[in-house]
């Protein structure tokens, strides 16, 4: 499974180490640190969610299977706010 940004439909900036998102269209806020800045970043890296989870991996001492429900659980939040979609 792959998952991409929807460029258009956000404008993004990194304050302080904590990712800021407005949504383009609602004017919603979101933050996101740590581990979900990282994630939204490797997202530019590789779309592909397995790359997410083995980059992850690499930096932080988790479980396979407990950094993949971790990344699933936010690249859903970013699908169901209209960030990104699945590929």
């Amino acid at each position: 499974m792959k998952i991409r940004k929807i460029p258009q439909k956000f404008l993004a900036t990194d304050i302080d180490g904590e990712l800021i998102l407005v949504h383009a269209d609602t004017g919603v806020f979101f933050s996101a640190k740590d581990t979900g800045r990282a994630i939204w970043q490797a997202i530019d890296r590789s779309p592909a969610i397995e790359d997410i989870v083995q980059g992850l991996r690499n930096d932080y001492e988790v479980a396979p299977e407990e950094c993949l429900r971790s990344v699933l659980a936010f690249t859903d939040q970013l699908v169901e706010a209209g960030l990104a979609e699945y590929c």
